[in-house]
């Protein structure tokens, strides 16, 4: 009998977790946003919340997943009267399919909650086995990574089936159509398509027939920080694109309209922690 191979060529591949950890949070609770060079998700376990990536706003509800790309500016605020439960977690993920997972916001089908559940139940477990003292209040996954060698991958393939599930049927969420988050992601737009300048607050209020206060406003609301401060970061990741494709660091300081290369330099390391220079 003659045996024909078919191959497996796999289309995600998770091989580091950054955070991973059960938590609610009150009304009220504002995160102050965030950016990293890898993949953060956050499933509403219970309540709702309001979350921001980068240009895009969404009011998220029970059984809602979103995916934050590495690089992306994230921030979350909690408004329903009873808090949220969360689950939030950090990866490193490539391959072939990850790119079809930015951006992103899906509702769980009732088999993609099954393997949530699954899941939890895996990690609680492990949890309550290995660390009894570590099951009240916030529950930190990550911990029982150094006692069990079949977690990690556990997990891993938990996430596997969820991801390329998603993939291949989820159902996708819709941006909020609030006035304020349509009026932030045009600002964020106006911003990206100024990259290369030093757009004012003045000039972006104008662009997107605001004032200046309320543009001031909204930023803090979903960004969590202020429009010079969004415009930097914004630079410095672009920055960083521009670095890993071959560009050098003189190019690089002219094209984004840094005064001088010793100052882009010095801008670079306050934001990131290395030089340019160091940038693979």
């Amino acid at each position: 009998m003659i045996w024909t191979a078919h191959n497996v060529t796999p289309q995600i591949n998770i091989d580091r977790f950054y955070s991973f950890f059960e938590v609610h949070y009150d009304h009220g609770y504002d995160f102050p946003g965030e950016s990293h060079n890898f993949w953060e998700c956050v499933y509403v376990l219970e309540g709702n919340m309001c979350v921001s990536g980068d240009d895009r706003v969404y009011n998220l509800e029970q059984d809602q997943i979103i995916f934050h790309k590495p690089l992306e500016l994230h921030k979350f605020h909690i408004d329903n009267p009873e808090g949220a439960t969360l689950l939030i977690f950090s990866f490193s993920m490539e391959g072939n399919m990850a790119s079809h997972l930015k951006n992103k916001v899906f509702r769980l089908s009732e088999s993609q909650k099954k393997i949530c559940s699954s899941m939890l139940d895996y990690m609680r477990d492990n949890l309550a086995e290995h660390f009894p003292s570590q099951t009240g209040g916030t529950k930190n996954y990550i911990l029982p990574f150094e006692d069990t060698q079949t977690y990690p991958q556990m997990l891993a393939t938990y996430l596997y089936q969820l991801f390329l599930s998603l993939i291949d049927n989820g159902k996708i969420s819709r941006v909020s159509m609030a006035p304020d988050a349509l009026l932030f992601s045009k600002a964020v737009n106006y911003i990206h398509s100024q990259v290369c300048g030093q757009p004012s607050v003045r000039e972006i209020a104008r662009a997107c027939n605001t004032s200046e206060s309320t543009l001031k406003r909204i930023f803090k609301k979903y960004s969590g920080i202020s429009i010079h401060k969004y415009s930097l970061e914004l630079k410095i990741k672009t920055a960083t694109e521009l670095l890993q494709n071959g560009s050098s660091v003189t190019e690089v300081a002219d094209r984004l309209g840094f005064s001088s290369q010793a100052y882009f330099s010095t801008c670079y390391k306050r934001e990131t922690g290395i030089y340019p220079t160091q940038v693979e």
